[in-house]
């Protein structure tokens, strides 16, 4: 086969058509519950505890530290320690469930696959650090405004997190219906 490279990616990254919309969402709705599963199945292991403690907790201790060094927390597993007070990350706080959404959003669209994949990759260092955002403001609530902190674990802070993922997630895919189209020439 003597085809450059030019024209393989002109004939992968040929525009196709979209699914149906109950295609979409059955696609969409079995990744996400395959991702959420298996994640459960990870329940108590090792694998959770590298999620909640090394990928959650102590980057957001080593931000707490670098912004606010007199505070002293501590990572301690899935434990932000400091005098004063500090809070405790259980599994649904890591924001695992927003990027198996994000995952299964993207898997539920037709797009050229290195759009797809970059997508992806932007979308889940967006949702790492939203999540960071919201468990350092988790942080300094409970300790300074407790009377705001169910509020804001509850109701505000998943509210949030999900709107900006969806908007970004929708933006990026009509940026990539929009990519896909030929150029119409303008008629007069």
């Amino acid at each position: 086969m003597n085809e450059s490279f030019d024209q393989f990616v002109t004939r992968t990254n040929r525009p196709q058509k979209p699914l149906p919309a109950w295609v979409s969402a059955l696609i969409f709705i079995s990744v996400f519950f395959i991702l959420q599963m298996s994640y459960d199945a990870c329940r108590g292991t090792d694998f959770e505890h590298f999620i909640l403690g090394d990928l959650t907790v102590t980057p957001t201790a080593a931000v707490i530290n670098f912004l606010t060094p007199a505070v002293h927390v501590k990572a301690l597993g899935n434990q932000l320690i400091a005098p004063g007070g500090g809070i405790t990350v259980l599994k649904g706080c890591e924001g695992t469930e927003i990027m198996f959404m994000l995952v299964a959003a993207f898997a539920a669209v037709v797009m050229p696959w290195r759009r797809r994949l970059s997508g992806l990759g932007l979308g889940i260092l967006l949702v790492f650090c939203l999540n960071q955002v919201r468990l350092l403001t988790l942080f300094y609530v409970y300790r300074s405004e407790t009377s705001l902190f169910n509020l804001l674990h509850g109701t505000v802070g998943p509210i949030v997190l999900i709107l900006c993922v969806a908007l970004y997630a929708l933006y990026w895919m009509g940026d990539s219906r929009e990519a896909a189209q030929p150029n119409a020439s303008a008629t007069p």
